[in-house]
């Protein structure tokens, strides 16, 4: 019997003779497969890419806007605070070009169109504002709505200190009370004083009488360290008070001298000395420290003193420098004329420039 013959290479791996549908793709079409499903792969990469760039340009805008309203609310915040479209959360608001001195807690308006004010807080009671308008000085308490010292009589005034506060008239100086009554009577002359002058510490305040020395008054006016000085710096317990070409003094609030002799520094002194220079042989001039005279000083003035402390001068110059170890420059208070001392403080010679 005939039977027919398979081609071995017709038949697959499995062993199974390949059927038309069975058929192995040519190398064309598996080209094209693996294309398309390249690029089937690129697809999402391409949306992905799109979607983050409709972001960026959707988004960050965004981002931009929020930012620029929360800014533009922080500055609206700022401007209103500073300059006032609505009251501040202190005691002043400016409206309109306007100030007001205003209640902190109710923001009720106490003083309208102020030119200035300046706060003082005499005790958590009594929080008195000094304000200026039209010129003239007041006081208002911002705690109780009361004006104290209505802005009609006084052109200069300072700030409460203990329940006080000096004003002036015709050109002397007098204490309100927190009542803005009178509580110590115009007999202290004005000399310029700037706001922060005519302040009470612990019961005491410097002021001035007609002649322009000053001295200590307590809180009655009464003298407690007599008007004799140039200058007093006031401490809890002493004073240190000081006479133009004297030294200071130390001063209790009874008048009784505590300490005298109190100078403010002590500085060395130098004078050119001439040698030879020992590399070039040629004569130089250097200087030294004088080990036996310094000068010492006591507010704007100088004075010579020795190495054992005793005062050769009084402090009556303006400064003093070294010519040797034993004569010395010395200018005068009118900061031109120059005279030149010896060791004991004698004048030897006078020099006008």
């Amino acid at each position: 019997m005939k039977t027919n013959e398979t081609n071995p290479e017709e038949i697959n791996k499995a062993g199974v003779e390949p059927t038309p549908q069975q058929e192995s793709p040519n190398e064309n079409e598996t080209l094209e497969t693996s294309a398309e499903q390249s690029q089937k792969k690129k697809h999402p990469l391409k949306k992905m890419l799109v979607f983050l760039l409709v972001a960026a340009v959707v988004v960050v805008p965004a981002m931009l806007i929020i930012k620029s309203c929360q800014q533009k609310a922080n500055d609206e915040e700022y401007y209103a605070y500073t300059y006032g479209e609505e009251p501040s959360d202190g005691y002043v608001s400016y409206k309109k070009g306007k100030s007001n001195i205003i209640n902190p807690t109710t923001k009720e308006v106490i003083v309208k169109d102020i030119d200035w004010c300046h706060y003082s807080s005499n005790s958590d009671e009594d929080p008195i504002v000094l304000f200026a308008k039209d010129g003239k000085r007041g006081f208002c308490n911002i705690a109780t709505n009361e004006i104290i010292v209505s802005p009609t009589t006084y052109t200069k005034a300072w700030v409460f200190s203990e329940g006080l506060a000096a004003v002036e008239r015709k050109g002397y100086i007098g204490f309100v009370n927190t009542s803005g009554q009178v509580a110590i009577d115009f007999k202290y002359s004005y000399r310029g004083n700037n706001l922060y002058e005519f302040v009470f510490h612990n019961g005491y305040c410097v002021v001035a009488d007609s002649s322009n020395k000053i001295g200590v008054i307590n809180q009655k006016g009464r003298w407690v360290i007599k008007p004799l000085y140039d200058d007093i710096e006031l401490t809890k317990d002493y004073a240190i008070v000081y006479k133009e070409g004297e030294f200071k003094k130390q001063i209790d609030f009874q008048g009784h001298i505590l300490q005298d002799g109190i100078i403010d520094d002590i500085y060395d002194l130098h004078y050119d000395v001439q040698y030879t220079d020992l590399q070039t042989g040629e004569p130089s001039v250097g200087y030294a420290k004088n080990d036996n005279f310094y000068e010492y000083r006591v507010g704007q003035y100088s004075g010579l003193i020795d190495s054992r402390g005793k005062i050769i001068t009084p402090p009556i110059y303006t400064d003093i420098s070294g010519i040797t170890s034993t004569l010395f420059r010395a200018r005068l208070q009118d900061w031109t004329s120059i005279v030149i001392i010896d060791t004991k403080g004698n004048v030897i010679s006078t020099i006008a420039k």
